[in-house]
Order: structure tokens, then sequence, then C-alpha cells
């Protein structure tokens, strides 16, 4: 199988590896696209020999994408990687409602979305939707040994108007419980700030998926205290509280558990590395190739054929 894979130029986070592993099972081309690149497909298209490809896989952003249905219908073998399609459900975001109206538009695409529930919402609709977890670059991400001096700890932005209940909680925590919240550059100082955290508080509220940082702080050995998503999620994921990661329901909930683990400094270590072993296995973009794969080969919905050398004349 031959796979062209079109991706964001400087993405963060960065998940290059999911597309390099691609070529353990397949012949893949891949080819990063700025911003301007993104808003013009069919420029970026102009040059390329979509007939010599069996996928054409897009992992670009959604708000570039949607403008260009017209030409999205004219690709053959194509398949959407979305990350962000759980948007389409935050009563808080502007894309509240446009993820669907926009798969209604391309019934033969199948899409790749990196929340179970959220895939299944969308299969429930007729949308070819398959499910996949957000993932780490296991090359920039990984456990130092170094000391842990922040107790409980949060990296990340907290500003955004879709994400008001997450801001509302980890407000509360550090009020009440002293969290420690940062903000930090891509790549060694992430990484370096995530191993000083012995307990890293998700605040994924109603969201109704788990965020690539929870499996980050994970993959960099922190204990992953996270807000329980619910509809199968935990058990898509393989999540089992108290075992590779601690969850909560609600904040009295969380305010329990964060103090039965400050008193059993033994149990946070345990389960911190059983997170970290899983995360590994389960969660690393290379690793996650396979999956990946499995789903682009599987035979898509069929449609008319329009002439691609028509339509990019």
């Amino acid at each position: 199988m031959k796979i062209l894979v079109l991706t964001v130029a400087a993405r963060e986070p960065d998940n290059h590896l999911l597309w390099e592993g691609l070529r353990s099972f397949a012949e893949v081309d891949i080819r990063f696209l700025n911003k301007d690149q993104q808003r013009n497909l069919k420029k970026s298209f102009a040059s390329i020999d979509l007939d010599a490809y069996d996928r054409v896989v897009l992992d670009l952003f959604f708000r570039f994408l949607h403008k260009q249905v017209s030409l999205l219908r004219q690709l053959p073998g194509l398949v959407l990687y979305e990350e962000d399609a759980c948007q389409e459900f935050i009563s808080n975001s502007k894309w509240r409602g446009k993820f669907s109206l926009f798969y209604r538009k391309l019934p033969h695409v199948r899409v790749i979305m990196t929340g179970y529930s959220v895939s299944e919402k969308f299969r429930a609709t007729g949308v070819d939707a398959r499910f996949l977890p957000k993932g780490y670059d296991s090359s920039k991400l990984y456990d130092t040994e170094d000391e842990r001096d922040i107790e409980l700890g949060f990296i990340g932005r907290t500003s955004s108007d879709t994400y008001t209940e997450r801001k509302e909680f980890l407000q509360r925590v550090t009020h009440e419980f002293g969290l420690k919240s940062m903000r930090t550059e891509p790549g060694d100082e992430y990484r370096d700030a995530l191993n000083r955290i012995k307990v890293f508080v998700s605040g994924d509220i109603g969201l109704g998926e788990y965020m690539a940082k929870n499996f980050e702080a994970m993959a960099c050995g922190c204990l992953l205290l996270a807000c329980r998503q619910g509809r199968g999620e935990e058990q898509a994921l393989g999540f089992v509280d108290g075992e590779n990661v601690i969850l909560y329901d609600g904040f009295k909930n969380f305010s329990e558990k964060v103090k039965v683990l400050r008193n059993d400094s033994e149990k946070c270590r345990l389960i911190a590395d059983k997170g970290k072993e899983f995360a590994a296995k389960t969660f690393d973009y290379f690793n996650q190739s396979e999956q990946l794969y499995s789903y682009l080969k599987e035979e898509l919905s069929t449609r008319r054929r329009f002439g691609l050398s028509t339509f990019f004349r």
C-alpha cells in the first residue's frame, strides 16, 4: 500500500513518529504543510500525482479543512486524522456542531478520532469513524529519574474560553491544595518540568476524552490524577483506577483521593511506575502506528470517482 500523509509543519504536540511508524507497514510519503499551504489545498495538491496513492491522509487543522469541502470530495482514498472532534459537543466551543455538518458533506471519508466515546457518537450518525487515542513522542518525553520536588502539578494553558471548567477546577485545586500550575516551552523544558512533578493533575473535565498531556505525564513518570470521562472511555484506553492511574469524580472525590495519596507515597510510586509502563506500550506514537495502519488498509466506502486531472487543471 502507498500512503500520502499531509500533516502540520511544526505542530504541538509533535506527532511525526505516528506517521514515521507507518513506514514499517507501507510505502509512506510524508509532507509537512504550513498554514498558507493548508488554506489552499488545491494548490498544494497540484504537483502531486494522487492516482499513485492508495490512501491520502490529512492531519491538518479543521479550521482550514472545513472550508474546502468541494476539493475534498474529489480525493480518492481519503482519511482524516482529527484530534479536536470532541469540540462538536462542548457548549463553549465555537466549533460546536460544525464537525457533524462537515462530515455529512463527505460521506465517503473515514475519520480517525482520538476519543472513544466521541468516535462512537459520530458512528451513530453514520460517520465512518475509528478510535485511536492521542499519544506522545517517546524520543522527547521520558522519565529522567530526577528528584520530584513538586507534589501536585499541571502544565498548560487555562485561558481558553472553550475549557472554562478546566480553569475553574485548577484554580480551586491551587487555592485548596497548593497546585503548581506552569507554562513551559515544548521540548526539553517541558520534559524537565514533568519530571519534577509527583502527581500530575489533569483538568480535562467535560471533554469526553483525554488530552495528550495525560499520556505525556504518564510517560515521564508522573502519577496521573485524572477526571473520569465515562461512557466507556477508560475501558477503551485501558485505564484502571488505582492500578495505572487515579481517577476522580468531582471535586469532593478529588479531595479525598489527594488526601489518601499524601499519606501513601509508596502507593503513588507503584501506580506511577505501572502508568509509565502502560503508556509506553499503549500511547507511544511509534507503537500506535500498527493500529493506525489497520484502519488505513480497511476497505473504504465506495463512491463515484471524478476526473482528478480535470479538477486540478
